[in-house]
């Protein structure tokens, strides 16, 4: 193995920018190849990444794969083509890190969970809130039973996502797979099972498409498998960013308001002081320290799985009407 692990990007668009910074900031690792077919996009990111306008550059990311030699990529191509490119790298033996969603449907999610596992490589997924001081808090504090048994979860999500993205491959369903749901919603969906440590047993949602090809602003009632409920909203037709996310237990309560932070109430609406844990580890340097066996992947990608399976869920309750059962 090289000094550096040696890192090939599959796609250089915009947000390629930080994924470069923060590999090169390990200094345990390097990109030493990309693939982009856009000439535009290739030189933004030149332009923002030193050092990049210096290494070679692919227009079919096979053609890379083939000719360097690489420890690892990171995949950042639209949503449908990340299924072949993760099986086709770790069939060379590469790890792989994913930008969001892993893949775009259950059976491939099991897949390439499976190739991995035979390949003996690490395949991670980009949610970069696993690595949120807040949201780790609540998960230690939840895990440690502080909240008692979770009986709600809410979270809402709003986005100028229709408007930010008219007339890209994220509103084309051939590309993006999905709309607003399975982009920045895929955040939300891992989230909330990953801070709470339940899965989504049923789902019934409702969903609005503003006449594009893909879903725009969608709404989840959820039924988990303790019992607790949910509900979650991802709006994609909104003015501009707004996220929040509520937790409540039998012992007490999370509240992660925007711009107002987290709020921790104990059983009776007492509040309580907070102590957020020091993390200063990111994706790209947990997927680095993972492949060099000093960590653990923070984003396996059995939560791509998970995600994929609410989503897929929630898809076919949207088009049916119907409450849909998650596998």
């Amino acid at each position: 193995m090289a000094k550096k692990l040696r890192i090939g990007f599959i796609g250089a668009g915009g947000i390629a920018v930080g994924h470069y910074r923060r590999i090169h900031e390990t200094k345990k690792a390097e990109v030493t190849a990309l693939t982009e077919p856009s000439d535009e996009m290739l030189k933004r990111f030149c332009e923002r990444c030193e050092g990049a306008d210096k290494l070679p550059v692919y227009r079919d990311y096979r053609d890379m794969l083939k000719n360097e030699a690489l420890d690892a990529v990171v995949v950042l191509s639209p949503h449908t083509c990340h299924y072949e490119q993760i099986m086709t790298s770790l069939d060379k033996g590469l790890h792989v890190l994913t930008e969001k969603p892993m893949v775009c449907s259950i059976k491939h999610a099991k897949a390439v969970i499976e190739k991995a596992k035979a390949a003996k490589r690490i395949l991670m997924i980009a949610y970069q809130r696993h690595f949120d001081p807040q949201f780790r808090y609540m998960r230690d504090q939840i895990a440690k039973g502080v909240l008692g048994e979770i009986q709600y979860v809410q979270a809402i999500q709003a986005q100028e996502w229709l408007r930010a993205t008219k007339g890209t491959w994220r509103q084309k369903l051939a590309l993006s797979g999905g709309g607003q749901l399975n982009d920045s919603g895929s955040h939300l969906v891992d989230i909330v099972m990953w801070v709470t440590g339940m899965k989504v047993q049923e789902v019934f949602a409702k969903s609005e498409n503003f006449g594009t090809e893909v879903d725009i602003n969608s709404t989840l009632a959820m039924r988990f498998e303790n019992g607790a409920l949910g509900s979650m909203s991802i709006i994609g037709n909104a003015p501009a960013w707004y996220e929040d996310h509520s937790i409540v237990g039998s012992k007490g309560a999370f509240y992660l308001r925007q711009g107002l932070g987290l709020i921790q109430q104990d059983a009776v609406g007492r509040p309580v002081k907070i102590k957020l844990p020091k993390y200063t580890k990111n994706h790209d340097s947990n997927f680095i320290d993972s492949i060099l066996g000093k960590d653990v992947p923070q984003t396996p990608p059995e939560c791509g799985l998970r995600t994929i399976e609410v989503t897929e869920a929630a898809w076919k309750s949207a088009k049916t009407g119907k409450s849909v059962r998650v596998p």
